[in-house]
């Protein structure tokens, strides 16, 4: 068997139409999600990967625009290599559907029923196995599928938009057991928006790429396609960041330091372009000034959210050798603090009396 390498993406959500932002902005927005498709084409072509698999939700919705519609075609229509697709429930194959109605490229191939078919691609030693979603729901699709008759020589290769492990999704519910029996020496998967490590069942070996972009605060992280090498010795996955808008959380203790120069610190692998959600935590006296932060991080990043969780300092010494449980505690603490070798030691018995405290005063967390 040779080596065979797959460019293998999912989710891209092209012309989402990002109802929270400014229509220059969401305008902004859609075509930098164009973009990337030219991104994933270049990288591969330098990685000049044998075939691009895509598993659905490609596009958002079935309205698509002309702009869309064209640069999509370009970039990837440009390559030596086949694309595949496997449409998902918000890009739906049918008769109506821009998959039908668009003079697609001749390098493209699309998986249009809702029973698991094979293809062989000239060019290309694999077989490729796939189906597609035909409206936004779809019954499981592998759940009867029968393992073919394996061939040393052509690698199984097959492309799902589907749930793994949710036995009562309506969208292509997947088992271990089926992707266990599936004879398949790779699943690529499209649905779920967080890329996974390659995961193995029995001989077959599967992952989600996850979306190509995030375009909310439930999509964090760096976001991109997978590398896939397939050899006689087996599969290996590689995550390859696409470099697109990135959304992040950041927990910022503001306890010593000046909140600005902290919240740039944390978030230093930002872009303007990102969006960034900040929680201000720790002990702070007075409370942070939220409308002055606003102010000084403004143009630091595509939008910024803070939320204020601080608390008042206090004196965590203050009831020190009073006649009370809280007291004796606290004196005996305070001894281990004044005897502490170094300040790691005096930090760890400081976190000791905080929990000791939240313990006995709420039983919440450490003040």
């Amino acid at each position: 068997m040779r080596k065979l390498k797959l460019l293998h993406a999912a989710d891209l959500h092209l012309d989402s139409s990002f109802e929270s932002l400014s229509p220059e902005a969401a305008q902004a927005r859609r075509q930098g999600q164009r973009q990337l498709v030219f991104k994933m084409a270049e990288l591969a072509e330098k990685l000049a990967v044998d075939a691009v698999l895509l598993c659905g939700d490609i596009f958002n919705g079935l309205e698509v625009s002309k702009e869309t519609m064209s640069d999509f075609c370009r970039a990837l229509g440009a390559l030596p290599c086949p694309v595949l697709i496997a449409p998902g429930n918000h890009d739906p194959y049918t008769a109506y559907s821009m998959w039908e109605m668009v003079h697609l490229p001749e390098n493209m191939f699309i998986f249009k029923k809702e029973t698991i078919e094979c293809v062989q691609l000239p060019g290309v030693k694999a077989r490729f196995w796939g189906a597609g979603f035909q409206n936004a729901f779809c019954k499981p699709l592998l759940r009867d599928f029968e393992a073919p008759e394996k061939r040393s020589d052509l690698p199984d290769i097959m492309l799902l938009h589907g749930d793994v492990g949710n036995g009562e999704s309506a969208y292509n519910a997947i088992s271990r057991e089926d992707i266990l029996k599936s004879g398949m020496d790779y699943i690529a998967l499209g649905h779920i928006h967080t890329a996974t490590a390659l995961k193995t069942a029995g001989e077959t070996r599967y992952a989600y790429s996850g979306c190509t972009e995030g375009r909310g605060f439930d999509e964090t992280g760096e976001k991109g396609v997978l590398f896939i090498t397939v050899t006689e010795e087996g599969v290996k996955s590689d995550f390859l960041p696409l470099g697109g808008v990135r959304y992040e959380v950041f927990r910022v203790d503001v306890s010593e330091g000046e909140p600005v120069k902290e919240i740039m610190k944390a978030a230093s692998g930002m872009k303007t372009t990102d969006y960034c959600r900040i929680i201000l935590t720790g002990e702070c006296t007075p409370a942070p000034d939220m409308a002055e932060l606003r102010r000084k991080l403004e143009g630091c990043f595509a939008e910024v959210s803070l939320r204020d969780e601080t608390v008042p300092k206090r004196d965590i010494w203050a009831q020190t050798g009073q006649d009370t449980l809280t007291g004796v505690f606290l004196k005996k603490l305070r001894s281990l603090y004044d005897g502490a070798k170094n300040d790691r030691e005096q930090q760890i018995v400081e976190m000791a009396v905080r929990y000791g405290l939240s313990a006995m005063e709420d039983g919440g967390q450490p003040l």
